[in-house]
């Protein structure tokens, strides 16, 4: 090392320091790095300090205090979901990467891209982060990564969906795409075309692909919707969430209302450990094909008064989605700025021992069950089994609503194929399903799957 001598004492040149301490500075990052890449980690993981910067309302502030979550930004990351390859926040929403874990509440969805034509209206309707579960086997991922591309640069709503939309993608590992994108810039680089030469708007993609054709309908497999409902609610990173069906839409205003509402009184939570567990369903619609989807009650009801508009799947379970209560919601006048209110407390058994409502959460009720496929016709029942067994009350909420996709369903003929898939999943719930339940939460003779 270089020195300058004066009489018998040398003095050593400060820049060689320098230097070696940056490059050590550099090497300590760089191996920080690499752990965060094996292991799935941040920095923030490591120092245990991890707070965004960032100006929260007094709302905000006064919630995270209430319920004590952490604010963490979104991340991509490829993990192993039982038998399912996961690529988690392939595409993240811009606003919801660095949303705080109060500001906002996340809806939870699932779906595969045949799905995305509702994507655009739950975007618009929510206005905050939606967590988008795709399931995608083999050349379906193509479909899915250009839905993608289009939905986020082709819409009037485009804008929307790019601020609020993180896409997951998942795939069995028995039934693997030929290339997965190695992260979002790839997804992102992807080429896309929204208008033809004559400026009209390109069909989306999603609608040009006979469904017959998809890869899951040619390997003939069911589709996973559980696994979906699943990964959507792990990604979110809000301490509240809305875990709902794509082809449901929510009334306006309905994140800041419930937001507003807890944070004016804070005993609409169970705070208690001692309390039973609560959730809050919202009651649900179904309104004519060419009806204008309602913003509000007050158009809601005006639909219903017409006779265009009525309790969701009425003719196919008029039980499944009835509130406690429900006469009395539907005759109650909402407040002139639509107030959000505790309505009905009710519990899923006797009665509505059927029941299989839509409810925000904060993600410690128990996860779906996975051995349950949307074509055996009780995804949903198993969940509420248990919440049933553990005691859980359903809060209804007023005035706030969901309305299903414009057209009224009707009971059709189950056609032979779903029939099979209907008769085995009601045995397996029934002698597999239950039992084990009734082990792991108890026994109560008022529940039922």
């Amino acid at each position: 090392m270089a020195a300058v001598s004066f009489g018998h004492r040398k003095y050593i040149r400060p820049w060689p320091i320098l230097i070696l301490l940056s490059v050590a500075l550099l090497l300590v990052l760089r191996n920080l790095q690499n752990l965060q890449i094996r292991l799935g980690l941040s920095v923030y993981d490591y120092l245990d300090c991890f707070e965004l910067q960032r100006q929260d309302s007094p709302r905000t502030r006064d919630l995270q205090r209430l319920v004590k979550c952490r604010n963490r930004p979104l991340r991509f990351q490829r993990l192993q979901h039982g038998e399912f390859w996961l690529l988690q926040n392939l595409v993240i929403g811009r606003k919801s990467s660095q949303v705080g874990c109060t500001e906002s509440i996340t809806y939870t969805t699932n779906g595969d891209y045949t799905f995305f034509d509702n994507l655009e209206t739950v975007v618009e309707r929510w206005g905050g982060p939606v967590s988008f579960a795709i399931h995608a086997p083999g050349y379906d991922l193509n479909a899915t990564l250009d839905a993608i591309q289009y939905v986020r640069n082709c819409l009037p709503g485009s804008e929307a969906i790019s601020d609020w939309v993180s896409f997951h993608v998942y795939f069995s590992n028995q039934h693997m795409p030929e290339n997965v994108p190695y992260d979002e810039d790839e997804v992102l680089a992807r080429p896309y075309v929204c208008t033809m030469a004559d400026g009209f708007l390109i069909p989306p993609p999603y609608t040009l692909i006979d469904r017959s054709d998809s890869y899951k309908v040619k390997a003939n497999l069911t589709y996973p919707i559980n696994v979906g409902r699943n990964i959507a609610r792990q990604a979110a990173n809000t301490h509240f969430i809305f875990a709902c069906d794509i082809e449901l839409y929510p009334s306006l205003g309905f994140v800041d209302q419930f937001l507003d509402m807890v944070s004016q009184n804070h005993s609409v939570l169970a705070l208690d450990p001692s309390q039973p567990r609560r959730v809050y369903p919202l009651a649900v619609f179904e309104i004519e094909a060419r009806a204008q989807i309602p913003k509000n009650k007050a158009e809601l009801m005006d639909l219903y008064r017409k006779k265009q508009a009525q309790i969701f799947h009425l003719k196919l379970c008029s039980t499944c989605h009835e509130i406690p209560g429900q006469q009395d919601w539907l005759n109650r006048t909402p407040s002139i700025k639509d107030h959000l209110q505790l309505f009905s407390m009710g519990r899923r058994e006797y009665k509505f021992k059927f029941w299989e409502p839509f409810y925000v959460s904060d993600k410690t009720e128990p996860l779906f069950d996975e051995r349950v496929s949307w074509e055996g016709q009780s995804d949903k029942r198993t969940q509420n089994y248990d919440m049933c067994l553990l005691g859980y009350e359903y809060y209804a909420l007023h005035p706030a609503f969901l309305v299903h996709s414009p057209g009224i369903k009707k009971l059709a003929k189950t056609s032979s194929n779903r029939l099979k898939y209907v008769e085995e999943m009601n045995k397996f719930i029934k002698f597999k399903i239950e039992p084990e339940y009734r082990v792991l939460y108890g026994r109560n003779a008022a529940c039922t799957t």
